[in-house]
């Protein structure tokens, strides 16, 4: 048997059972972000059904679980890898020119530190300190970030509205031309039906002249008519589209009035005070040696653990610092 060459498999073939889509033509190749391996998903079912399971890759020793595959969207995995990581770093960096008050050369900075951070990120350069660091201004900027990716759901909610609307406008439009042109033809018919009509029963030429002016007037008065339709619907249309981008404007507002909450939702990244095993308090400790409070798993650590973190509540907390971090 010719053992399987792992760094050039075949784009059709199963490195694990070996099927290719020649065989099986419904076959669906799926990979993990984990470690981009790819699987068929008959054995993604087969070996992560009861949970996870290391990858079945030599050398690999990501562990996988079978809710995290989905199917490869590009042929170059590299180009996958690279779109998942610039979505996950964006729904953090998720900043825009205006927040930065006009001051460009902050917000090339913050546009080179992203970089930085999507390139370390797909080379495996520093990777855990990057992701620590990613982590870490995620909870710094737990509201900015929050209120972001909401303002940025509006403005896909909004593109979204706009392109139905324009849709239905250019529809419309178009059948009102054809309408128009399909009248007008029809006016011609019978206009020119009309006046052969009646020049058949007129006696002079001054009559004839009127009735030519008549059956123009007409025409020109019933063209109008769908003329100002169309005008209407682009009055119409301009209406409804500046209703749709002023839409957000009541939200955005209400977002911005959320109360400031402190330590980004009373999160100390760093605790103020040590922990220690035990502290000298006679009277709890003669209380704990009551068999009544042991008894329902009582562990006094726990009472000393809280009374520290209520006594430094609030301490070394300064709320315009949280403020501009949040900003």
């Amino acid at each position: 048997m010719v053992e399987l060459d792992w760094d050039n498999i075949p784009k059709d073939l199963c490195p694990i059972c070996k099927t290719d889509k020649y065989l099986s033509p419904t076959l669906q190749f799926k990979i993990n972000p984990e470690c981009y391996h790819k699987i068929c998903d008959s054995c993604v079912d087969r070996i992560f059904s009861l949970g996870p399971s290391p990858c079945p890759y030599p050398n690999c020793n990501k562990i996988l679980r079978k809710n995290k595959f989905k199917t490869q969207i590009f042929d170059d995995l590299e180009v996958e890898k690279e779109c998942d990581i610039r979505k996950k770093v964006l729904s953090v960096y998720n900043k825009k020119e205006a927040d930065f008050k006009n001051n460009l050369d902050e917000y090339n900075k913050y546009l080179e530190e992203i970089e930085t951070v999507i390139y370390k990120l797909m080379n495996g350069i520093d990777k855990e300190e990057t992701e620590d660091k990613l982590q870490e201004y995620s909870i710094l900027n737990k509201q900015s970030i929050e209120y972001n990716n909401l303002r940025k759901d509006q403005e896909y909610e909004k593109f979204i509205q706009l392109q139905n609307l324009e849709k239905r406008h250019k529809s419309e439009k178009l059948r009102l031309k054809k309408e128009l042109i399909k009248q007008e033809e029809r006016i011609k018919e019978e206009s020119k039906q009309e006046m052969i009509n009646k020049l058949q029963n007129s006696d002079s030429t001054v009559e004839a002249t009127d009735i030519l002016g008549s059956v123009k007037e007409t025409m020109k008065a019933q063209s109008d008519a769908l003329v100002e339709q169309l005008e209407e619907l682009d009055r119409k249309y301009e209406i409804e589209k500046l209703a749709i981008m002023n839409n957000t404007k009541d939200d955005e507002e209400e977002v911005k009035e959320v109360p400031f909450t402190p330590f980004n939702g009373d999160r100390i990244l760093e605790l103020p005070y040590t922990l220690q095993p035990s502290y000298n308090d006679p009277h709890y400790n003669k209380m704990v040696q009551d068999v009544s409070f042991k008894a329902s798993g009582y562990n006094i650590s726990q009472y000393f653990e809280r009374s520290l973190a209520e006594a430094f509540t609030g301490l070394d907390c300064y709320i315009q610092e949280e403020k501009a971090l949040s900003i």
